[in-house]
């Protein structure tokens, strides 16, 4: 399949995600269950689009977890800028009357339709309503699944990595959603591999090297979570009482809010690490390793308290004969590891290629220092496509300083952290320049 012209997209597309997008538009129910990272998200805007400007259809939903809102707002922003894209905010009322009287598309969180569909509501139908990560309606128990099942549209897709995680009432409880009575419990894996199969599209990456480059590199937005925002913004007001002169102070603002971003240090939540469990997950069940690098050793411990699983701690505090260790042990463990590198300990002079995911949890503003430290798992010897992911702060000060990285690469030098002296002191001030 060729795309039309007419879409105009800003990349073209691989040869699976135009058949993603075919599937998509021929099924008015869809399961995409794409591998991570093989652009389930990017599949899903380009059908949108085509039946945009094809069929020109208006009110779409898409369910998506918290985390990720600012993450679809920024891919419609690349592949379908001309659509207006509507978010959900405000009180109760409000965020009904937007669903209700909505003409477009509207991004909603799963907490969010929680709430408004736990009693019944005059929220009318919708033409598409499209459920990401849709793992999270496993359960039909839950309160979110039920409040999925009264959304009233013509069209549903499901996008989701793991649409089998734990036995075959996942499935169930999915297609309960997605499409009712195609297949029940006590069903055998045969009849439900049969009775899906018209409305599942599942690849692997495995399936498709081929089409794949060696190194595949995103930016994931991720928003902060509720505690996160109390505690960021708490620092935010610190910026008005700063003197303007005083480079070390904003330096250590920025420090603050830069670590503000990977968690709230009252709670111990983070947004970040929600998403980099994901990906933890998705990659042990395919026997990946995975390397994560950090600018702070801090964040490196938190991140190693609270995941779970097999990890090494890689930082400058280890002695040379600590740090070969570790290697070796990374490199030739037959099972999945988490290797969590600061970057400074972790960027230059390693060979891990064992890895097949980096992830970068914070960033550092050098570029180049980030492609040394992707290098350590992309490079000769390593027989795996490398998947590398740079987590970004949506709406913050990660995201203000990468936004003008991009235009003024006489920053890449003044915005290191630990630098002592800066050529330009109105970076700071430019960098501190966000909405609060």
């Amino acid at each position: 399949m060729k795309l039309k012209e007419e879409l105009k997209l800003p990349f073209p597309l691989r040869p699976y995600q135009e058949v993603g997008v075919k599937f998509l538009t021929n099924n008015s129910s869809a399961l995409l269950g794409d591998d991570m990272g093989l652009g389930k998200t990017v599949q899903t805007i380009v059908a949108l689009k085509l039946l945009f400007i094809e069929e020109g259809i208006k009110r779409t939903l898409l369910v998506v977890p918290n985390s990720l809102v600012s993450n679809w707002v920024k891919e419609f922003s690349i592949w379908y800028p001309e659509l207006p894209i509507g978010t959900l905010v405000g009180n109760r009322e409000s965020r009904e009357n937007t669903l209700k009287h909505s003409s477009s598309t509207i991004i909603a969180t799963y907490e969010q339709i929680r709430i408004i569909f736990e009693n019944p509501t005059n929220i009318g139908n919708f033409e598409y309503v499209i459920y990401d990560e849709a793992q999270r309606l496993k359960n039909s128990t839950s309160n979110i699944h039920q409040a999925c099942k009264k959304i009233d549209s013509k069209n549903s897709w499901m996008l989701t990595g793991t649409p089998l995680e734990n036995n075959s009432s996942d499935l169930v409880s999915l297609f309960s959603i997605l499409k009712y009575g195609v297949i029940q419990n006590g069903y055998t894996p045969k009849e439900i591999k049969e009775a899906i199969s018209p409305y599942l599209l599942r690849r692997l990456k495995e399936n498709i090297l081929h089409e794949l480059p060696d190194l595949l590199e995103e930016n994931k937005y991720i928003d902060l979570n509720e505690n996160q925002t109390v505690f960021y913004n708490s620092l935010i007001e610190r910026k008005n009482q700063l003197d303007k002169k005083d480079s070390s102070g904003m330096l250590a603002l920025i420090t603050e809010l830069k670590k503000a971003c990977n968690f709230d240090p009252i709670t111990e939540t983070s947004s970040k690490l929600d998403y980099l469990i994901e990906i933890i997950e998705d990659a042990f069940s395919n026997n990946e390793k995975i390397i994560v690098f950090s600018q702070y050793v801090e964040t490196l411990k938190f991140i190693q308290k609270n995941i779970n699983v097999t990890s090494i701690l890689f930082d400058g505090s280890l002695k040379k004969s600590e740090k070969d260790k570790a290697i070796d042990e990374f490199q030739n463990s037959k099972n999945p590891v988490v290797f969590l590198a600061s970057i400074q300990a972790g960027g230059v002079g390693l060979n891990l290629q064992a890895a097949s995911r980096v992830v970068l949890f914070d960033r550092w503003w050098n570029p180049a220092v980030e492609k040394q430290a992707i290098a350590r798992a992309h490079r000769m010897g390593n027989k795996n496509k490398v998947h590398a992911i740079k987590f970004v702060s949506a709406g913050t000060i990660e995201e203000r300083i990468l936004d003008l990285l991009h235009y003024k690469e006489d920053l890449f030098e003044e915005v290191v952290e630990g630098a002592v002296e800066y050529k330009n002191k109105a970076s700071l001030k430019e960098i501190l320049d966000i909405k609060e």
